[in-house]
């Protein structure tokens, strides 16, 4: 199997330095930095757009890693929502997608999704934060559970044991 490596650059980015990797080390069979993706299925618009500074895709494996990854996706005619996370692994066979470190969730209203740890599922169009996930709303209010899912087409969410941070701007006392 031959390693291949694309590297990207936008018009004007010539001063950066790119130095290619030691090939053994990378042990992907394709190395793509400044990757934007989009996934479309037939005769349906697209689902998702993926971007990241790097994707590593693995062929026996039938997955894709990626780092600083940025993810929006697109449920029709409703807002997009919108992922920010360290990491992030694409299963090909299945289309999930899971992503880590510093997740961050745009597009639940009026609230910010902050969680270590998302997966994503095309089959039940759901979003879910397996383990801590805290819902910060744009006047303070916070929502902080567990075992977050979030469904993607009815734009609805469930959280297991919620503790709510009401702030005193929303909380009707004065």
């Amino acid at each position: 199997m031959v390693g291949i490596l694309f590297a990207f650059w936008q018009e004007g980015s010539d001063k950066q330095f790119f130095r290619s990797p030691d090939f053994k080390a990378l042990k992907a069979d394709l190395v793509l930095h400044g990757v934007s993706y989009r996934r479309d299925t037939r005769k349906r618009s697209s689902e998702w757009v993926v971007k990241a500074d790097t994707a590593r895709f693995y062929e026996k494996k039938r997955e894709c890693e990626f780092d600083r990854v940025r993810i929006v996706f697109l449920p029709g005619d409703k807002e997009p929502v919108t992922i920010v996370a360290r990491k992030g692994l694409y299963d090909f066979d299945h289309g999930r997608l899971r992503v880590s470190g510093d997740v961050k969730v745009d597009g639940f209203r009026d609230y910010v999704l902050y969680a270590d740890q998302l997966l994503y599922d095309p089959d039940s169009m759901t979003i879910t934060a397996p383990g801590n996930a805290e819902l910060v709303g744009s006047a303070g209010n916070r929502l902080k559970g567990k075992a977050m899912v979030y469904y993607i087409r009815d734009r609805r969410l469930t959280l297991a044991f919620p503790r709510a941070e009401i702030s005193e701007n929303d909380s009707g006392l004065n």
